[in-house]
């Protein structure tokens, strides 16, 4: 496996053997938070994008990802749990993509979240794609609470208006 100019996940898509798995391991050591974080941003774009036919590619690449830099908060306390929580989002991502058809998935889409018994605000993120929607769901589903709700809406109608 040669290192060159790839990006981190090029890097572990190319981890064939033990040795390349070993050898990228100390790089990730060696290379500490910023070629970790790379990793996790590089996977974070790839499932944001995913559809059906690369989720399977995306839970590989997770569970490669986990035997190689089995225990990332070494790197960053900040990361205890980010395979886990990988993996519980590419399971909900999949989810929702299971839930819409193909042919109900074109048009505007937007996260809604909102905790009634709170006096925060209600969240919303409209203009999405439903991939982009469907990313957000599984994102911010991972840490929901109890009193907290979260919704996957498609925009049938809408006006825009800005001021002057």
């Amino acid at each position: 496996m040669k290192l060159g100019l790839e990006n981190a996940l090029d890097r572990l898509v190319k981890a064939e053997t033990q040795d390349d798995a070993e050898q990228l391991r100390k790089t990730f050591e060696q290379g500490g938070y910023s070629l970790f974080s790379e990793l996790l941003n590089e996977l974070k774009s790839k499932l944001t994008m995913c559809d059906e036919t690369l989720i399977g590619e995306m839970k590989h690449c997770v569970a490669k990802g986990k035997r190689i830099v089995s225990q990332p908060e070494s790197i960053s306390p900040a990361w205890e749990g980010i395979w886990n929580k990988l993996e519980k989002q590419i399971e909900l991502k999949e989810f929702v993509l299971g839930q819409i058809p193909q042919e109900e998935r074109a048009g505007e889409w937007q996260i809604v979240m909102d905790n009634p018994f709170t006096n925060d605000g209600i969240v919303c993120y409209p203009a999405l794609s439903f991939i982009e929607a469907a990313y957000l769901y599984a994102y911010f589903r991972v840490d929901l609470k109890k009193t907290e709700y979260i919704r996957l809406q498609k925009v049938i109608s809408l006006i825009v208006t800005q001021g002057s």
